[in-house]
């Protein structure tokens, strides 16, 4: 019977020498992957996402335990692994951004905020006749355009570069910018104010109100769905 069962139990053992890994985890990154596992059971996650997940995880936590790296290390904390699974990866604050996305945000930035600006100064205005063209809904276009570009190339002279350090022109350099910026958008305001109606129309006092309404909205849409992030505000 001893003989038997020694038998038994060495065959056994063969048989799990035979399925092992050539490279195994370590107990800690075991534990991690074992916990991984029972909180993503958790979730609504298919079981088949959920496995696709842990295989994908497996050969990058072999290669990063060579360098002593743990899976929290790489991964984060069992938590945070999970939402990135299920929600998707999230893009760090200071990514690089679509110069595209940056000028499209400022523009309707600086368009909201001129809507709201001439909607609220006409309404407490005493007279309701405006100088022709002085807020024309074609001026405050071309304005924001202008605006949201000069902003755009100052978001991304400040973005980080490659290496992921911020990189912080000179303050003269600013300065210089900053005063160049302000001169061009003075000279846009005051040739935009040229232009003649009704191309150029001003607009009662609750359409600038709603236009900046509507505007905000937009942008916050966009902002969430393109995930716009390092904006003015």
């Amino acid at each position: 019977m001893s003989e038997q069962k020694q038998g038994r139990n060495a065959g056994v053992q063969q048989h799990k020498l035979r399925q092992r890994k050539p490279e195994e985890l370590t107990k800690r990154n075991e534990d991690y992957v074992f916990r991984l596992k029972k909180a993503l059971a958790e979730t609504k996650l298919s079981p088949e996402k959920q496995e696709e997940a842990i295989e994908d995880m497996i050969p990058q936590l072999l290669i990063s335990q060579k360098n002593g790296q743990t899976a929290r290390q790489l991964f984060g904390t069992v938590t945070e692994r999970v939402n990135e699974i299920v929600e998707g990866p999230h893009k760090k604050a200071d990514a690089k951004q679509n110069k595209w996305l940056l000028f499209m945000d400022s523009s309707l930035m600086i368009f909201m905020v001129f809507n709201f600006m001439y909607g609220i100064m006409f309404f407490f205005s005493k007279s309701t006749k405006t100088q022709a063209g002085q807020a024309g809904i074609l001026s405050l276009l071309i304005i924001s355009l202008v605006g949201g570009y000069g902003i755009m190339l100052m978001q991304m002279n400040l973005q980080p570069s490659k290496d992921g350090k911020r990189r912080r022109p000179p303050i003269w350099k600013l300065l210089l910018y900053l005063v160049s910026f302000f001169i061009i958008m003075v000279g846009t305001y005051t040739i935009s104010m040229l232009i003649p109606g009704p191309i150029n129309a001003n607009l009662p006092v609750a359409a600038y109100i709603a236009i900046g309404a509507v505007t905000l909205a937009l942008r916050i849409y966009l902002k969430r769905r393109f995930h716009i992030q390092n904006t003015v505000f």
